[in-house]
């Protein structure tokens, strides 16, 4: 009961003070549905942190980085707005759960990996202009499908 208690405590906070401001006109600028995101998001990561309840981190994790991802986004012209930042977030939340319970490395490195390959291939491509590099680009799923066969039906355990 009280590890229930954690993240529901925190959402009541959370949105009554979100609300509170919102009614004496203050901070007119956060008051948005990626603000509110973020206080789900940060509920999850006290139940996942305060109340030892680790598979909650993921989900703070994401709900927090993409409430503070959009208002980035709205904010700075130069924050990248595209699924760069979204797999990003997720490489980190899985990071972190895989900190705490050693589960998912790989899963964890892949996203990792396709996160920087998305945030930097606009300017690797206009820096390499070749067919080759431009065709790999577009068939990167197929790379999804392959790695999912291969954890569902070749590697056991």
């Amino acid at each position: 009961m009280k590890k229930r208690g954690i993240f529901s405590g925190i959402i009541l906070i959370g949105f009554g003070t979100y609300f509170l401001l919102e009614r004496f006109l203050l901070f007119p600028s956060f008051h948005t549905w990626s603000t509110l995101l973020f206080i789900i998001g940060i509920a999850f990561l006290g139940q996942a942190f305060i109340g030892k309840d680790y598979s909650a981190i993921l989900s703070g994790v994401v709900f927090t980085g993409v409430g503070v991802h959009f208002h980035l986004s709205s904010r700075l012209s130069s924050w990248p707005d595209d699924i760069s930042v979204l797999t990003l977030i997720i490489a980190l939340g899985l990071f972190l759960q895989y900190v705490k319970t050693k589960q998912a490395l790989l899963p964890t490195i892949l996203l990792f990996a396709l996160s920087f390959i998305f945030l930097f291939s606009h300017p690797l491509q206009q820096a390499v202009t070749s067919v080759t590099f431009d065709s790999l680009i577009h068939i990167w799923p197929l790379a999804f499908i392959l790695l999912g066969l291969y954890l569902l039906f070749v590697k056991k355990g």
